[in-house]
């Protein structure tokens, strides 16, 4: 069965609709956060969203956080949870974490892939917070526009 255009390119559209390879799109390591990996595969200014695969190697952890968007998570490989509960994640589980959420994802030893959607009402995704949850820096979505090849 010839599969398409698809098959050989990364992202294709007509109209408004949007069609990515996501094997084809590189994983870009998060700058300044060693150990995490994007592939951003949508980015909707317009609707202030950002849908994405978000990739960590074994036992690394993510910078702690405050949810300013809606986000869904869907994992989709490995083993990982948030420093500030109890439950693992593993393939299959969903999370979703309404604005005001604050958490820490790390991986466990297997490492992790998940299947990440951002929506928020402003171009204020997160709040990257320090230890006594003070706001340090802001991530938005020019923040993930630099990682989007569209």
């Amino acid at each position: 069965m010839n599969k398409g255009i698809l098959a050989s390119t990364a992202r294709t559209a007509y109209g408004a609709i949007e069609n990515v390879n996501s094997k084809l799109v590189p994983w870009r390591e998060v700058d300044g956060q060693p150990g995490n990996y994007i592939k951003v595969l949508t980015l909707d200014a317009a609707n202030n969203r950002v849908d994405f695969l978000f990739k960590q190697d074994p036992h690394a952890e993510f910078a702690k956080h405050e949810h300013k968007c809606t986000a869904v998570a869907l994992t989709l490989d490995g083993l990982w949870e948030y420093r500030e509960g109890e439950e693992l994640h593993f393939e299959g589980t969903f999370s979703y974490e309404p604005p005001g959420s604050i958490h820490t994802p790390y991986a466990t030893e297997e490492g992790m892939i998940v299947y990440a959607s951002f929506q928020g009402t402003s171009d204020l995704m997160l709040d990257i917070l320090d230890e006594d949850d003070n706001v340090i820096d802001q991530l938005r979505l020019d923040f993930f526009a630099q990682y989007y090849e569209g």
